[in-house]
């Protein structure tokens, strides 16, 4: 968000700066950028934000306001563990303004001025993490144009990619101010600096260079005059003096002159993370002790309000953050308060706003989980559906929501994108089969798959524009797909053979619809794929217990093949890679962690759900891995929120039958139930926060994206709603 230099502090708000920010009170100013200035605030639940504020001449202009729109839209689309997520926005306001979740930490440039090169093995979990990073922001259809050392940013739980302020969407018009080059000197591809296209690979020569600076403590480049820097880097070769050798050839192939060269951004995911001593970040050790005592050392909170009572909890419980001091904020070794110890030490004040939310907002006994006395703080109001919009049809599965679209298939096969924030039709196609069984989006196309009236033999892929609803092509399966995956430039799906006890794994080139190749196997139960690799789990008569096989990607040959499970009927309901590391859901209700790189198992976590239905697939944020679904009973389920590396559970909750997966957002897990509610949890012990209903005893196909929850009600329509207190 514009922070730049050594360590980060929160100033004292200015003569002229604002008290609030849409819902947001603001506590102290966090620095500034090349669009305005960025500000600590705290919502009305008692969470910290940094809020954008969009500087007055260029809120005047028509043509900015235009292009700020835009960037919020590019900004909601991307969600990841290592991006520090959109919370909330106002391009429209006076002035304009963008708020994303805060992060306590310090920069990458703020953590090497003031304690110099990082070890190998951060280095490199650093590379993973940004690596990913970037693999978020791409599949949103985002450039971002200025990864740099001031737009990383290193916390205990791991390090995050900041401002999208910058970036481009892939199809969309340059977010420059008065004609000025978008980047940093020294971080800026070769093609950046002739004016050419600018694409994912100049994202991935930023990475390399952030990573030597992070290894060495200087750019690869070298110093000097911006002319003169921008010149080696279009003609001269990096120095690579210092990088530890394993890293540089990695560093190298970023570096490369010419972008289609360069490896590919979930290539690096799975190479760094093999390499990584201490992957996942967020792990014990992540980063040196003496960045760690940093960013987590704790001091005394700025002073209270006087007038606040001595002992009134429920008293602070309305007052998340204390009024800032007047004058200058406290100092400890002649240096402001970091952005970490301000938190650390304002985070004791809300301490009892968690104490006084354990009890489900709706009414209802206490969580059964939590020990401790009787004694019950006066409950908050339960949370409140708002619709915003209805849309006249019903969706068959789960919408997705994509780059201010909502798209999602009916019952008679139609597939429909309507405008996220209005409502409004943007297209509608009708197919010739009966119904859709899945929809899938990468950059602005959509891929699907149906079957005809008659029989499953008519079944096939499609692939329409995201923009227009125009078919691009077909693919005749002859087969009812069982299931399909997307990754890069393929489309890869299972089916059933003629032949008895066997399947084939195929892979589609999404650019023209071909088959590039056919993998005939045993029975496939389920399959995914990330990077340059294709996963599936299968069973055979020669080999009835159920075996995980890894494919290359290009050319459809075996990696290697390893046991799943001992058991011949542990198959897995779902199988999908995240953050490098490949997660699989048994049927039994074993969760499970493998190494992509050999299939080696990590861990297994035994959960009891027996029934996952369409909440399959798990997420992982904050280094938790969620998975809901049914149990032994029939109208029962449970969410389980499991330790991402160790796979040790951290808490489980009970809910009625679910029927999707979670969504966690903005420390809130939601999850919606085959009787038309829908669930929040906190996200870090699972305490209810509260439940609304979307639809009487329908399973409402509900999905929560920035904070609006797109959900079938029942009723022949899609409805969107904000859920508020």
């Amino acid at each position: 968000m514009g922070r730049e230099g050594g360590v980060e502090a929160y100033a004292p708000l200015e003569a002229g700066d604002p008290e609030r920010l849409g819902p947001y009170r603001t506590v102290g100013r966090l620095g500034g950028g090349g669009m305005g200035q960025v500000f600590l605030a705290s919502s009305p639940g008692g969470r910290a934000v940094a809020v954008k504020v969009v500087r007055a001449e260029l809120a005047e202009d028509a043509g900015f306001r235009r292009r700020f729109v835009r960037e919020v839209e590019a900004a909601r689309r991307v969600s990841g563990p290592f991006t520090a997520a959109v919370v909330d926005a106002d391009p429209d306001g006076t002035p304009p303004w963008l708020a994303t979740e805060y992060v306590p930490g310090l920069s990458l440039k703020g953590a090497i001025d003031a304690h110099g090169p990082l070890p190998d093995g951060t280095v490199r979990s650093l590379g993973t993490a940004l690596a990913e990073a970037l693999e978020s922001v791409h599949a949103a259809g985002v450039v971002h144009r200025d990864l740099k050392p001031s737009n990383v940013l290193l916390a205990a739980d791991g390090p995050r990619l900041i401002d999208f302020g910058i970036a481009l969407a892939s199809e969309g018009t340059r977010l420059t101010v008065t004609g000025a080059m978008v980047g940093t000197p020294g971080f800026m591809s070769p093609e950046q600096l002739r004016g050419g296209a600018v694409g994912p690979a100049s994202d991935v020569f930023a990475l390399g260079a952030v990573l030597a600076y992070a290894a060495t403590g200087a750019g690869p480049f070298g110093g000097g005059s911006v002319h003169a820097l921008n010149y080696r880097v279009v003609h001269g070769d990096p120095d690579l003096t210092g990088v530890p050798p394993g890293l540089a050839d990695v560093v190298a192939r970023c570096l490369d002159k010419d972008p289609g060269r360069r490896p590919t951004v979930p290539g690096l995911v799975g190479e760094l993370g093999r390499a990584s001593r201490a992957w996942p970040p967020g792990g014990a050790g992540w980063l040196p002790e003496p960045l760690t005592a940093e960013i987590t050392r704790v001091v005394p909170a700025p002073p209270a309000p006087a007038a606040a009572p001595a002992a009134a909890p429920t008293a602070v419980a309305t007052a998340p953050y204390p009024d800032p001091p007047t004058g200058l904020p406290p100092r400890r070794g002649g240096q402001w308060l970091t952005r970490g110890r301000a938190l650390a030490g304002l985070a004791a004040v809300t301490v009892l706003v968690t104490v006084a939310t354990t009890l489900v907002l709706t009414g209802g006994e206490p969580d059964a989980d939590r020990g401790g006395g009787t004694d019950r703080s006066p409950e908050p109001s339960p949370p409140v559906l708002k619709q915003l919009w209805s849309y006249g049809a019903q969706p068959n599965w789960t919408p997705v929501v994509e780059g201010g679209t909502v798209y999602f298939g009916e019952g008679d096969g139609a597939v429909h994108a309507v405008d996220a924030r209005t409502g409004d039709r943007r297209w509608k196609r009708r197919q010739a089969w009966s119904s859709g069984s899945s929809l899938l989006l990468s950059g602005n196309r959509i891929y699907a798959n149906g079957y005809n009236d008659s029989s499953f033999d008519g079944g096939r892929v499609f692939a329409l524009d995201a923009g227009s609803g125009r078919e691009l092509w077909q693919y005749p399966t002859r087969a009812m797909l069982l299931g399909e995956v997307l990754s890069g430039r393929k489309f890869y799906f299972f089916r059933r053979t003629s032949e008895e006890r066997r399947s084939s794994v195929d892979a589609l080139d999404t650019a023209t619809g071909n088959r590039v190749w056919s993998h005939r196997t045993g029975i496939v139960w389920e399959l995914t794929a990330h990077g340059d690799v294709v996963y599936y789990v299968a069973s055979s008569d020669e080999e009835p217990s159920p075996q995980l096989h890894a494919l290359n990607a290009r050319t459809g040959d075996r990696l290697w093949k390893v046991p799943f499970a001992e058991e011949v009927h542990d198959r897995p309901e779902s199988l999908t890679v995240i953050g490098g590391v490949l997660y699989a859901v048994g049927d039994s209700g074993i969760v499970s962690a493998h190494d992509p790189g050999d299939g080696r198992r990590l861990w297994s976590a035994p959960t009891g759900l027996r029934d996952l239905g369409d909440s399959e697939l798990p997420v992982v944020a904050d280094g938790l891995l969620y998975v809901s679904g049914k149990d032994v009973q029939e109208d029962h389920g449970q969410v389980f929120a499991i330790d991402a590396k160790t796979g040790a559970v951290k808490w489980r909750r009970d809910l009625p039958a679910v029927n999707s997966s979670p969504t966690v957002s903005s420390g809130t897990v939601y999850v919606s139930t085959k009787s038309g509610e829908l669930h929040l949890l906190n996200a870090g012990d699972g305490a209810p926060m509260g439940k609304v209903r979307l639809a009487d005893d329908r399973e409402p196909n509900a999905v929560v994206s920035g904070g609006i929850v797109y959900f079938g009600a029942g009723d022949g329509h899609l409805r969107a709603a904000t859920i508020t207190r």
